[in-house]
């Protein structure tokens, strides 16, 4: 039977754990649900970016002794797509594998064996911030009424209504790229890219969709400020 450690644990705030060794994760997730954290364990690489793509997440926990991917890979993946907080596990191979995992991304880098307990300690403060920063947002979003504010902490887009609309990974992105250009107009190859989409029709497609769903998402709101402006590339 566990206890938990921690007088509070950011329940609402989602953890998720990727690695190919299935004891040894499953071990790891058995711990730390014990301990009060909401955490979802994944041994595919694939399933995993569908999983990212379509909940929002707070951590990932990347268990770099991964077969069918690389660790830097996924990790960069993550720092460029996601607003994630990164903790990698891995054996240390060499005194530059710490240095590469924190270059690629990672927030926290820990060598195997893990100590559990200082896994979670971590966890916990890191998802500690991520609550304060909520808080903070929270604030900005009542004390102003005109405002639409995107929310990074828990991908939420609050509108002045107060309305909050849940974001996917993808949504978030693409929200957060109108909301941090410089013109009036953003393109869609720029687009394309960001999302990782292709730059063809069928990554057109990809963006339509995503675009109607933010819409559809919307609806519940006031006048939502999306607006196409066609013949633009």
């Amino acid at each position: 039977m566990s206890t938990s450690i921690f007088s509070s644990v950011h329940n609402k705030q989602k953890v998720i754990l990727i690695g190919d060794e299935q004891n040894s994760r499953q071990s790891l997730q058995h711990f730390l649900t014990g301990q009060g954290f909401d955490i979802s364990s994944i041994g595919d690489e694939q399933k995993f970016l569908d999983e990212i793509n379509s909940t929002p997440y707070e951590v990932a926990i990347l268990d770099c002794t991964l077969t069918n991917t690389d660790g830097v890979a996924l990790t960069r993946y993550l720092r460029t797509h996601t607003p994630m907080r990164i903790i990698i596990l891995s054996n240390r191979l060499s005194s530059h594998d710490p240095i590469e995992g924190y270059l690629s991304g990672a927030d926290l880098y820990i060598e195997k064996p893990v100590d559990f307990p200082v896994l979670a300690a971590a966890l916990n403060s890191m998802l500690k911030r991520c609550s304060e920063s909520q808080r903070f947002l929270d604030t900005c979003a009542i004390k102003s009424s005109h405002a639409w504010i995107l929310c990074k902490a828990n991908r939420e887009l609050i509108a002045p209504d107060k309305t909050r609309i849940s974001l996917t990974t993808k949504e978030y992105l693409f929200l957060s790229r109108l909301a941090n250009a410089t013109s009036d107009v953003v393109k869609r190859t720029d687009l394309l890219d960001i999302l990782g989409y292709e730059q063809n029709e069928y990554g057109h497609k990809r963006l339509e969709t995503l675009v109607y769903r933010i819409r559809r998402k919307s609806r519940q709101t006031e006048f939502f400020p999306l607006i196409t402006h066609h013949g633009c590339e």
